[in-house]
């Protein structure tokens, strides 16, 4: 019973932690990016742009893939896993909703990377993005280079061992992120954005911007 509260007390000090990091982060970039006057992007524009290393993924169909790599179409990606209680399904039914009401939503590639290797194989990632909408696709991979694209978006993460092997819980950042035509991170959205901001965003570049 000790072990069980002090699991749940360590899993919520991570919480609050990872929510003042958020926090913190944002003030940061506000103050450090900006957003362009005449853009007036509702995302964290990331000035320069940033480069992200691709490393050596498996989609959703089992398939070994690189991830991230420049398309030639604007991704939009978030970090998460198939056994999250609520922030993942949550996330997860914004971007359904920014399918649903982009203009041109076939111009986007959406992305569910799964930063649990152990549980999330591909048929099980697939069901479960499935479910939200068939546009979106999940991301899989080996525990080392699951933890090295995370470094890549600076994604934090925390496990909490339960009793056995692969009864955990994970802790992670909520961001949402937008790689250009180039392959590169241009834009960034917490998880309090609305689908509107993201949907503004999005029509503004595919609307005429060169990215």
């Amino acid at each position: 019973m000790r072990t069980k509260s002090l699991l749940f007390y360590n899993y919520t000090v991570f919480s609050l932690l990872l929510i003042v990091i958020t926090s913190l982060a944002l003030s940061i970039q506000n103050h450090a990016y900006g957003n362009s006057p005449e853009k007036q992007y509702q995302g964290l524009l990331l000035k320069p742009e940033k480069t992200i290393k691709s490393y050596t993924m498996i989609n959703q169909d089992g398939k070994e893939t690189p991830f991230p790599t420049a398309s030639g179409k604007f991704q939009l990606i978030f970090f998460g896993y198939t056994n999250c209680p609520d922030i993942c399904p949550m996330t997860l039914h914004k971007i359904k909703q920014v399918i649903r009401d982009l203009q041109n939503s076939e111009e986007v590639e959406y992305y569910f990377i799964s930063i649990d290797a152990e549980r999330d194989k591909p048929e099980l990632l697939k069901s479960f993005v499935r479910y939200f909408h068939p546009q979106i696709k999940g991301i899989t991979g080996t525990i080392h280079n699951i933890k090295g694209i995370e470094k890549e978006f600076g994604i934090l993460t925390r496990k909490f061992q339960g009793k056995s092997a692969l009864a955990y819980q994970l802790e992670h950042s909520v961001f949402m992120y937008l790689i250009n035509k180039q392959g590169k991170l241009m834009l960034m959205y917490p998880g309090s954005s609305s689908t509107t901001q993201i949907v503004s965003d999005l029509n503004l570049l595919l609307g005429g911007n060169k990215k």
